[in-house]
């Protein structure tokens, strides 16, 4: 059976993995696009635990975090609107605090674009864990470094480097033991130091989703979110509205297997 370390409920997991353990993901996302068609991608990844605190990936499935748009993985193909490869996201995650009631992390994503931009993220995940017996609180803190302009299609003369200030949070609650719902979204400041009529924009995404976790010789989590990245937009680049919900609208579908230690201490 499955090491009884690492939590059944999803609300109760570690920002990072047990050492020796593997985690392998896969996912689907269809949404909307600023312009014709609608953006399609298959996205597979994985994370790795090499000592204790420690978690390594070719993923955006980092626990804590709201979700990534699709097109993003170590394996990622974009169907629609144009046929091409996604962009490698390789993440470390160090976990340096750990009580019954609170987990802090701090993370570094590098992100190999094949798809869009070369960027390199910093990250502060905080985890409240079922708060009153009943939600866990995720927040997060980013500052991302991108060598390009993120709405370089809309303007005339784009960058060539902006920041990203982000905030995110989510609510989870584990209705059982197997099956949780969360809700989630954030605010940013993007595009900091972008091209004239896009410089500076506030984004808000939002999003809602819930799965279930089956136990036996692995752990896996069968997983849906829908939302809007993002659903308000302000100061934004010509032509976008605020609330562009026919354009940022996604659905993802997906699944999350765990192994239980393979290596190190915990080996069984």
């Amino acid at each position: 059976m499955f090491d009884a370390s690492y939590p059944v409920r999803f609300a109760r997991r570690p920002l990072v993995l047990n050492e020796g353990m593997v985690r392998a993901d896969g996912r689907v996302t269809v949404g909307g696009v600023f312009g014709p068609g609608t953006f399609s991608s298959l996205d597979i990844g994985g994370a790795v635990s090499p000592t204790e605190s420690l978690e390594v990936g070719l993923s955006a499935e980092l626990t804590g975090a709201i979700p990534s748009p699709g097109g993003n993985a170590l394996l990622s193909v974009i169907f629609s609107p144009s046929a091409s490869y996604g962009d490698i996201p390789i993440y470390a995650r160090y976990q340096y605090a750990q009580s019954k009631t609170a987990l802090a992390a701090v993370d570094l994503v590098l992100v190999l674009p094949s798809n869009t931009d070369f960027s390199l993220t910093a990250g502060a995940p905080l985890r409240i864990l079922e708060l009153f017996g009943l939600f866990t609180m995720d927040m997060n803190i980013n500052v991302r470094y991108r060598n390009g302009d993120k709405y370089a299609s809309f303007i005339s003369s784009p960058s060539k480097n902006t920041a990203d200030f982000t905030f995110s949070g989510a609510s989870i609650t584990n209705i059982t033991d197997k099956g949780y719902i969360e809700i989630g979204g954030g605010v940013g400041l993007v595009n900091v130091g972008g091209g004239d009529g896009a410089r500076n924009v506030v984004e808000l995404p939002f999003f809602l989703g819930g799965g279930y976790t089956y136990k036996g010789k692995i752990l896996a989590d069968i997983f849906a979110q829908f939302g809007w990245q993002p659903l308000m937009i302000a100061n934004g680049p010509p032509n976008v509205d605020t609330f562009s919900v026919g354009e940022t609208w996604y659905v993802t579908v997906g699944a999350t297997v765990h192994t239980k230690a393979l290596f190190g201490k915990s080996k069984q």
